[in-house]
């Protein structure tokens, strides 16, 4: 008997569709705004402008670099006294009697002097980062921490994530999020009470902190990040709750940085790496696929070499490694890993993954 769908049922479908995709925030999000900064300044005049302008830009470099010390790279300091070069516009607001400079940057200057300079480039493609983190305090014992319980400290990790550029996702900690990532295996880094947790969120990195205070002004962390089937574990101390809990996120941001970093003294070193993509049933998908590829950072030139049927086979030039190529491919929900068996001869003899022999293989959904 087919299925017909009364007004109010599909009204009711439609509200399930809209409340299950809020609860799966979209991963490897592009990050529209790196390049736009607002500074508090006491006036408008010209030198506190110029002033706030070489703060701003300073943070620019940070997110779009991925390193917390850039500014102390040498070659950068002239420039950053020259920051007025790099405004793309400039306006004035007023928040709270606070007087700030929103700041619009060049981006393709600032990616030019990065170019020139040397200095690595992360990509505005970056991994949705899901964040998960458990306290243990002398007062309250150990729980899972809360955006209801701790407003202040989520507050500061959001405003982090803007400074890193690094897209944060919290879990909402419902039955669901209790159930799946109960305390003790949060306090354990349990990887696979991550991965199950994850489902729901479907996350690129996950971070798992257990924050631990071990006096009234001592505190500790063990952090672990998960992220294409690699796992760091990194530590940080502070005098607070909030400061360690600001390092592991911005150590997070520096290890996905390092990992996904465009670096232009690799450029005398691009190859050549075979890409083939099963499921392009239209020209909309063919178009989405190329285009996708063609505007990776990481890739300097996407040719389509040949169309057989619903595969599409593509030559990727790339200067990254390989590994790193392929952590960027796997950052697009569209593109899902197939199988790598590559054709193996009478000796034994596999041929290279990547090559025309045996190619990356995806589908596209």
């Amino acid at each position: 008997m087919p299925l017909t769908m009364t007004p109010r049922v599909l009204l009711c479908f439609t509200l399930l569709l809209a409340a299950l995709t809020l609860a799966m925030p979209s991963s490897a999000r592009v990050m529209p705004d790196l390049y736009e900064v607002s500074e508090a300044v006491p006036s408008r005049g010209t030198t506190d402008r110029t002033v706030a302008t070489s703060r701003g830009l300073e943070r620019v470099f940070v997110r779009v670099t991925g390193d917390l010390e850039i500014a102390s790279h040498p070659k950068l300091a002239p420039e950053l006294e020259q920051a007025r070069k790099y405004v793309q516009g400039y306006r004035y607001e007023s928040d709270n009697n606070q007087l700030y400079l929103h700041l619009s940057f060049d981006p393709q200057a600032v990616n030019d002097l990065i170019h020139q300079l040397q200095l690595p480039l992360w990509p505005n493609n970056r991994p949705g980062t899901l964040v998960w983190m458990a306290v243990d305090t002398l007062q309250g014992g150990r729980d899972t921490l809360r955006q209801e319980d701790y407003p202040e400290l989520f507050g500061l990790l959001d405003g982090l994530a803007l400074e890193r550029g690094l897209p944060l996702d919290f879990p909402v900690m419902d039955l669901n999020d209790q159930r799946n990532m109960p305390l003790g295996s949060l306090w354990a880094q349990d990887e696979g009470a991550a991965e199950r947790a994850g489902v729901r969120y479907r996350p690129d990195a996950t971070l798992m902190g257990r924050l631990l205070q071990t006096s009234g002004e001592r505190w500790q962390a063990n952090w672990l990040l998960i992220h294409g089937g690699r796992s760091y574990a990194f530590d940080a101390t502070g005098s607070s709750l909030e400061e360690v809990a600001l390092r592991g996120v911005n150590e997070a941001a520096n290890q996905l940085a390092e990992r996904y970093a465009v670096r232009s003294s690799d450029t005398n070193i691009a190859s050549a790496v075979v890409v083939e993509i099963s499921g392009i049933r239209s020209f909309a998908a063919y178009s989405q696929a190329t285009s996708y590829l063609q505007g990776l950072a990481q890739v300097s030139s996407a040719d389509v070499v040949a169309v057989d049927g619903d595969r599409l086979l593509l030559s990727l030039t790339s200067s990254s490694q390989l590994q790193t190529l392929r952590d960027v491919l796997a950052l697009n929900r569209n593109l899902q890993l197939a199988g790598e068996d590559g054709m193996v001869d009478l000796t034994g003899y596999r041929a290279p993954l990547g090559s025309a022999q045996n190619p990356l293989r995806y589908s596209w959904h």
